[in-house]
């Protein structure tokens, strides 16, 4: 977008897969050329620069290629799309501006997230065009995950494929007044306490970036409250370049502040935020109207992964 503003018309923020989160999503800086059937690509000379170097992998495959005599095409299925454009028509891109709620396509829990940013995303994750606050709590409940360990598809490592066809006929319990207002405000709570949690990570993987050298953190350091400061220090030793030599002195005790500040923090946040979970859950046991015996099935009956919310 520095070399040419106006690139900004087709570029669109993109979350991946990976990138849905409970509650919140968590874009990492990704984007997505959005060269919809029809676009004027010479409008926007530098994203023709950028895509002309994977041509060859963009242009849709003749007619009259034949495999068998000349061999595998190296680009795209064939279709009536330029080789800069998208190969399939998107009538429902307009959906991907307005708040909806994201999930995986590939689910190990249940990760759930509201967005109102006009984020995209791409095949592995879907939307429900719809910030209904009550649905993004039932969806992330454990009564929904016991349901749809049942329900949906089971993948390699015990994973869930929440495919969309499936997922229209999920039952959702029709709220009170009490039950959604209730439920708004804990679901609320939730996404500023995960947006705050983010802020104050994402402050610390780039102090580890700029002062310790550390590019690719890794999963424990992306949870590193859970770590206590020795173990947050090994992990730091394990990240940094080898040219980067060893830690000084100075540099053990900077870790050890930031850990001490931090951690704290975040520990509290996280309790806070399952007791939120709790209420939650409680209230959306409520709103289908089990009873303390079923709620207690269905906790002797959890499935793997479902969330540790009871109390």
């Amino acid at each position: 977008m520095a070399a040419d503003p106006r690139s900004a018309e087709i570029l669109k923020p993109m979350l991946r897969g990976q990138d849905v989160k409970r509650w919140t999503p968590r874009w990492d800086g990704k984007w997505l050329i959005f060269a919809k059937q029809g676009v004027a690509i010479e409008s926007y000379p530098a994203v023709l620069r950028h895509l002309e170097k994977f041509r060859r992998e963009l242009e849709p495959r003749p007619k009259d290629w034949n495999i068998k005599r000349d061999g595998e095409w190296p680009g795209r299925r064939p279709g009536k799309y330029e080789w800069y454009e998208l190969q399939d028509v998107v009538e429902y891109w307009r959906l991907f501006e307005q708040p909806k709620i994201i999930y995986q396509e590939i689910q190990f829990h249940p990760a759930f997230a509201l967005d109102s940013d006009g984020l995209f995303t791409n095949n592995k994750a879907s939307i429900i065009p719809s910030l209904d606050l009550f649905l993004l709590g039932v969806l992330n409940s454990p009564l929904v995950w016991w349901h749809n360990w049942r329900y949906l598809p089971h993948m390699k490592d015990e994973a869930l494929s929440p495919v969309g066809e499936l997922m229209v006929d999920v039952p959702i319990a029709r709220p009170t007044r009490v039950h959604r207002e209730v439920a708004e405000d804990l679901v609320s709570g939730l996404q500023d306490s995960r947006s705050k949690e983010r802020v104050q990570l994402l402050e610390v993987l780039d102090w580890l970036r700029v002062e310790m050298g550390v590019d690719v953190p890794g999963q424990k350091m992306e949870d590193f409250a859970a770590l206590d400061s020795n173990e947050f220090l090994t992990e730091i030793r394990k990240r940094r370049p080898k040219a980067a030599g060893g830690l000084s002195p100075a540099l053990v005790k900077a870790a050890r502040e930031v850990h001490a500040e931090y951690a704290p923090r975040l520990l509290r946040r996280r309790a806070a935020e399952l007791e939120l979970e709790r209420r939650l859950a409680d209230l959306v046991n409520d709103a289908y109207g089990l009873t303390p015996e079923e709620v207690d099935l269905m906790w002797k009956t959890a499935p793997p992964r479902m969330p540790a919310v009871r109390p």
